[in-house]
């Protein structure tokens, strides 16, 4: 379920609800979707070290993704909204 919800945010979800459609979705790469309830339970009983284990990849791909970002043409791709450049 922890990866069901990982691949939910990098798709998109901003919430356990929207992780949970997002699986109901795709429910072929899935399977069943797990309710955002029993998400939220699963969260809520995790471990320090799986906690720490997940700090740990987070950052890991982060890195990665910075430095891809680094080494692209123009650096981050910054976003223009109503005309104003949002930076930072």
């Amino acid at each position: 379920m922890l990866v069901q919800l990982a691949v939910g945010i990098v798709l998109g979800a901003a919430n356990l609800s929207e992780a949970e459609q997002l699986q109901l979705h795709h429910r072929p790469l899935f399977g069943l979707a797990a309710s955002h309830s029993t998400a939220r339970r699963m969260l809520a009983a995790l471990d320090e070290a799986t906690l720490a284990g997940i700090a740990k990849v987070r950052a890991r791909v982060r890195r990665h993704v910075w430095s891809l970002l680094h080494l692209r043409p123009g650096g981050f791709p910054w976003l223009t909204v109503a005309g104003k450049r949002l930076t930072g």
